[in-house]
């Protein structure tokens, strides 16, 4: 016959792993697994995630719970904000509207920080069975922060386990009552159920059939451990062998801490004009010290269940949170029985998360058009580069062409310049005119205009043949030729009436060998401008 159901949960305590696979097949019968493995805790090393993840692979590989697709898993109550708040109306929109805002005035956190879930309760049973009363509405609601649920599922997701549902370890206690009461079991309707694990105690409190309170006490079975290490002045080792030789009236004092608590904790919720609870169920690793159970139920003043109210031997009292969390009621569909089903009263935090984020599939989806824009953007910018780079070597080609051009329209054709090397070979030409004309004028170019200032003054009409003419700074020594005396006078008279010439002097003249020839010797002075 095939399984139609089939969930596993799994509860991770800090001292051990336990683990409840449930099954119901067509035919309607029931098949419950359980699996535990302990945890090293006593050291540091023992408590790295790392070593934590490997336990907890090896631990379903071992058992074949990698094979199931459904497995649920829970963090606990000190993790969360809960709290069971009253509103006068009981419209379900409403309440969606209202709930946010009186979580926000509660904790101080941002509202975008938590993943809010929230159960309306049904009207609360009395001992007779109609509801109590129908105005009104009470709304169990709990806060978690999303780094909390998202640190859960990063360690989950280490050991590739992608839970169906995560729940709260106390609203899985109440789940437990849920499936004793649809299997015909006379469940209290006003029950204490307190599960003491190794390293805290898990409460809740159930009135009329609701879960009203959840909470959890950082007491467990190891404070009793090291209480009894101190006591008898042995080791941790020694201390737990010990405590599970001895009886609930040998170490009664030891308990008084989470007795106080527990107190504390019923006080303050009957002191809310709530009824008075009237039985207790006491479960967990650390319910099984002989007579445990009836002890902490008369110190609270409760009457412990039993067999009548269906928690007998075969209940699932070590493993009563895995056991809970395996009959998730969102998960585990009723049995097909001609009976009213659960409640079905049960949180689920990662379908708050989930709802709160993009799904897998938009997430998929906008990395899929994330990675074709960025395709396309990456083209585009390759194209732009190539058109820059295409229009840039252009614009260089032109100007090359014409820088060409300028320089064969100054310098010359055929002056062996390939293009490109234009500017250097101008440089070239640029300085073998500069070490001509450096020949000419090594002044720094006064010799050239002294002799431009010189010649502009020499009279028109006059003609002089100059045989030698020597450049001393500002001072022209000039010999040269004529056709008479008197062109030397005027050229004299000339020079000495510009004022652009000084200290003119004629050193010398005489008569040259051809006919109509005059030579003479002149010195003169040429003013700087």
């Amino acid at each position: 016959m095939a399984i139609v159901n089939e969930c596993v949960g799994l509860d991770i305590g800090q001292t051990g792993l336990k683990a409840v696979r449930f099954r119901r097949r067509l035919s309607g019968r029931e098949t419950v697994d359980y699996f535990q493995h302990p945890l090293p805790f006593s050291r540091p090393e023992d408590l790295e995630p790392a070593r934590r993840v490997q336990s907890l692979r090896g631990f379903l590989w071992r058992h074949g719970l990698y094979a199931t697709d459904r497995l649920v898993t829970a963090i606990p109550c000190q993790d969360l904000f809960v709290r069971t708040l009253s509103f006068p109306f009981n419209d379900a929109a409403k309440l969606a509207q209202v709930v946010p805002f009186e979580v926000e005035n509660l904790v101080p956190m941002p509202l975008e920080d938590l993943a809010v879930d929230s159960l309306v309760l049904p009207p609360g049973l009395s001992l007779e069975g109609p509801p109590r009363d129908g105005r009104g509405s009470e709304v169990l609601v709990t806060a978690a922060p999303r780094d909390k649920v998202a640190e859960h599922l990063r360690f989950l997701a280490q050991a590739d386990i992608e839970p169906s549902a995560i729940n709260v370890d106390a609203m899985a206690l109440y789940s437990v009552t849920q499936f004793l009461q649809a299997e015909g079991a006379a469940v209290p309707q006003d029950l204490a159920i307190i599960d003491i694990g190794a390293s805290k105690t898990t409460l809740c409190l159930i009135e009329g059939g609701r879960p009203v309170m959840l909470r959890t006490i950082l007491w467990g079975g190891n404070h009793l451990t090291h209480a009894l290490a101190v006591r008898h002045a042995s080791s941790f080792a020694d201390a737990e062998r010990r405590k599970r030789t001895l009886a609930v009236d040998q170490v009664n004092g030891l308990l008084e801490p989470v007795v106080k608590e527990l107190r504390i904790t019923l006080q303050a919720y009957q002191g809310s004009e709530r009824s008075r609870l009237t039985h207790a169920w006491i479960c967990g690793g650390g319910s099984k010290m002989g007579e445990l159970g009836g002890y902490l139920s008369r110190q609270l003043g409760l009457y412990p269940v039993g067999p009548r109210q269906g928690f007998g031997a075969d209940s699932p009292r070590a493993f009563s949170i895995a056991f809970g969390l395996a009959i998730h009621p969102k998960i585990v569909r009723p049995r097909w029985r001609f009976k009213s089903s659960p409640l079905g009263l049960a949180l689920d935090l990662k379908s708050v998360t989930d709802a709160a984020s993009p799904d897998a599939a938009t997430v998929k989806q906008n990395r899929r058009l994330a990675a074709v824009a960025g395709l396309v953007i990456a083209l585009l910018a390759l194209a732009d580069f190539s058109v820059h780079y295409f229009l840039q070597d252009q614009r260089v080609t032109r100007l090359k062409a014409a820088l060409h051009r300028q320089y064969e329209q100054i310098f010359g054709t055929g002056t062996g310049a390939a293009p490109g090397e234009e500017v250097d070979q101008a440089k070239y030409r640029l300085g073998v005119l500069d070490k001509a004309l450096g020949l000419v004028d090594a002044t720094d170019g006064k010799v050239l205009l002294t002799l431009s200032t010189f010649v502009k003054q020499l009279p028109p009409g006059t003609m002089i043949k100059i045989r030698e003419l020597t450049v001393d700074g500002p001072v022209i020594l000039m010999e040269g030729e004529t056709t008479s005396f008197d062109a030397v006078e005027r050229l004299k008279q000339t020079f000495t009436a510009s004022p652009r010439l000084t200290e003119v002097s004629v050193t010398e003249t005489r008569v040259g060998a051809a006919p109509n020839q005059v030579v003479f010797r002149m010195t003169v002075t040429v003013q700087q401008p």
